[in-house]
């Protein structure tokens, strides 16, 4: 038992401590490819008019999903309707592309949700400014049909003053 006793109050043999290196050599961090596009979005949305036509005029026809989203910022950048509906046709399609990361996906769809929100308010301003004209009609038609009646009323109440001033000789 003695012996027991003292083998327990023995120090243990040292353990070799061995490291072990599971770093894996740091590549060059590709950004993911939304980044790209916002990139572009960014550049995009700073260009005039005149650069705008400038880069559509030299552009090739798109011929993959990068440059299509490129053409549908093209045209979303331009102030008129049916490049409008270019732009959210292209970011429609890109939105359904299965190849696109996810991002890609979100951003498109949300581009397109954008052109279509500025392809309604056309629509609302022009059923706007219809409505206007009509009632502008409208207003014009009760304007003269007011004057008719005053005119009518005037001579009524010149007949009646007529009749009054007879009665009364």
């Amino acid at each position: 038992m003695v012996l027991f006793l003292l083998s327990a109050c023995s120090t243990p043999a040292p353990v070799e401590i061995v490291e072990v290196h599971t770093e894996v050599p740091a590549k060059a961090a590709k950004p993911p490819p939304v980044l790209k596009w916002l990139r572009w979005q960014e550049t995009v949305s700073t260009m005039n008019a005149s650069q705008l036509v400038t880069v559509l005029e030299g552009m090739a026809p798109p011929g993959n999903a990068n440059q299509w989203f490129y053409y549908g910022l093209l045209n979303q950048q331009s102030d008129t309707y049916d490049s409008w509906v270019i732009a959210r046709d292209i970011f429609r399609k890109l939105h359904l592309d299965e190849e696109l990361t996810n991002r890609q996906r979100q951003l498109a769809g949300l581009l397109e949700m954008y052109n279509q929100s500025r392809i309604n308010s056309i629509h609302g301003q022009e059923e706007l400014k219809k409505r206007n004209d009509e009632l502008q009609q409208q207003l014009v038609q009760l304007q003269e049909q007011n004057l008719l009646l005053e005119q009518k009323i005037q001579a009524i109440t010149d007949l009646e003053s007529t009749i009054s001033t007879r009665n009364g000789e």
